[in-house]
């Protein structure tokens, strides 16, 4: 109490607020003092530089203020109210009355902290639902996203450059202390060597317009699930940590389940955003970005470090947090994934897209959605629906030959860089699963069909139950099933050890148990 600053020190008390809160609890960040009290909140920038952002003076601390609270009002414009003034008359602070402009906090309405991500995937309380929405809030938020030519040029390989060797300098005097001199120049050395190795692909990203003006600190405990999703604490203070790549937003969250033991929901998460965005250039850069920002959160870890106050206790839980991100970076270096490629065949309604959810989580392997490509090269959003007769407009024979052809280019950037890729579709014709053959076999990828069946009664029951879901992406109907399953020729062309046959009535982790180990035997 006594090293806090006195304006600090007065907000602490319940008189300072003009509605007279019952108590008010501080929470301290490296460049935050938090004032929690019951109903709303008030947050004062620390008067820090830390080279990558500067609060030293009043007049920026208020500018930062109004930024950030446009800039949040993007994703949660309910919780964001206001930048408030704090005043001192005479012996007395204030906030909203009269004196001596003393100091500004953003105020914000306070929401349950239980119902962070953090706390609810603690308490075992999210669903794969609740990964799906907030997937989708991402995808509309990042389509939507501000872009520009100055915005794009943040995505040039010596910006991104830039903030990567920052990381290092920055945490030179941490080695020894939250992370080992192994591991440090391990992850530069890859660092450097990704961004020397591959200007063309960032240069890609510039010119797919995915440098965008992003939220830049979307981890776990920023995200709120209340009445909605709400995503809280985008970085205001340096354009360069919010001008970004979409993949670099999305690596941060991804990341963060996995450090909190929840890699089949990063998945979730990851395939749920590739569906509505058909963004799969950004897994050819995801993995560095996970890397980078597993890297930074163990920087800032280290940072609180240099705080004064921490007992022992907190300084050595400190140490723990900050060395765990590092080892996670250094994981994601070390981890080795090989190309596989998986592609589904059935009849609409035989459970293809439930059996490749359930893999894709098992296998960190990368979705390709038939209907959804189908979609976009329609220029149609994913949940849009176009029912059209059997085999005509986008379903023709000419048009499925272009979306195949897309599903293959997609599938071969991201096996290439290393990641199992599954085709989920019907492919239901020889001709289409020749074509998935073919390009295995002649770049060498080991592949794998799996045959999805299920009784009649219960593909009706599903197809009955599916026009009713908010989300859904296919346009196979009940109105189609004879006529599909009249048309389907049975895949008996496949060599037997090529194929593995799914009665997604039974037990589907039986199978996708078997799946598993036929990978590693191909």
């Amino acid at each position: 109490m006594e090293q806090l600053p006195p304006v600090i020190k007065a907000l602490l008390s319940p008189h300072v607020y003009p509605y007279k809160p019952y108590g008010v609890k501080l929470i301290q960040t490296h460049i935050s003092y938090i004032f929690l009290t019951g109903s709303y909140v008030f947050k004062v920038k620390k008067p820090v530089d830390l080279g990558f952002l500067d609060f030293t003076t009043l007049d920026k601390r208020y500018l930062y203020c109004k930024e950030e609270i446009r800039l949040n009002r993007r994703l949660s414009p309910e919780i964001y109210m206001d930048v408030v003034e704090i005043k001192k008359d005479g012996d007395q602070f204030n906030i909203g009355g009269s004196g001596e402009l003393i100091e500004v906090a953003v105020k914000m309405r306070e929401l349950p902290q239980e119902k962070t991500l953090a706390r609810l995937l603690e308490k075992g309380q999210v669903t794969e639902d609740m990964i799906d929405d907030l997937a989708r809030v991402m995808a509309d938020f990042h389509q939507g996203a501000e872009s520009s030519p100055r915005i794009s040029e943040f995505g040039e390989v010596e910006r991104v450059f830039f903030s990567i060797e920052e990381n290092f300098k920055q945490t030179e005097k941490y080695i020894g202390i939250t992370l080992s001199h192994e591991k440090y120049h391990a992850l530069k050395e890859y660092s450097y060597k990704f961004l020397e190795g591959n200007t063309d692909l960032f240069q890609k990203r510039i010119e797919d317009g995915k440098i965008r003006d992003c939220h830049g600190d979307f981890h776990c405990e920023n995200v709120y699930f209340v009445d909605k999703i709400y995503v809280l604490d985008c970085i205001e203070f340096n354009e360069r940590f919010r001008y970004i790549d979409t993949a670099c937003d999305m690596a941060f969250l991804i990341m963060d389940l996995d450090y909190r033991g929840y890699s089949e929901f990063s998945n979730r998460l990851l395939n749920t955003y590739l569906q509505f965005t058909g963004d799969y250039g950004l897994v050819s850069v995801l993995n560095f970005y996970k890397i980078y920002r597993a890297y930074v959160r163990g920087k800032v870890g280290s940072f609180k470090l240099d705080m004064e106050g921490p007992s022992e206790k907190q300084r050595a839980a400190i140490k723990r947090e900050a060395k765990k991100y590092f080892d996670l970076a250094y994981q994601y270096v070390k981890k080795k994934e090989g190309p596989f490629l998986l592609t589904t065949t059935g009849v609409m309604g035989s459970g293809k897209t439930y059996v490749s959810q359930r893999l894709a989580s098992r296998i960190d392997a990368v979705i390709i959605h038939s209907d959804a490509m189908r979609k976009k090269l329609a220029c149609l959003s994913p949940t849009e629906h176009r029912y059209e007769p059997y085999g005509k407009g986008i379903y023709s024979e000419a048009f499925t030959r272009k979306v195949y052809d897309q599903l293959l280019k997609e599938a071969k950037d991201i096996l290439n860089s290393g990641k199992p890729v599954i085709l989920d579709g019907s492919f239901s014709k020889k001709w289409q699963r020749d074509i998935v053959i073919d390009f295995a076999k002649s770049s060498r990828y080991p592949y794998l069909f799996i045959h999805c069946s299920s009784d009649d009664t219960v593909i009706k029951r599903r197809l009955s139950k599916r026009k009713f879901r908010e989300h859904n992406i296919s346009n196979g109907r009940l109105e189609l099933l004879k006529t599909h399953k009249a048309e389907y020729e049975a895949p008996h062309e496949i060599d037997p050890a090529n194929i593995y046959e799914v009665n997604t009535e039974g037990e589907i982790e039986r199978a996708i148990n078997h799946i598993e180990r036929l990978i590693k035997r191909i």
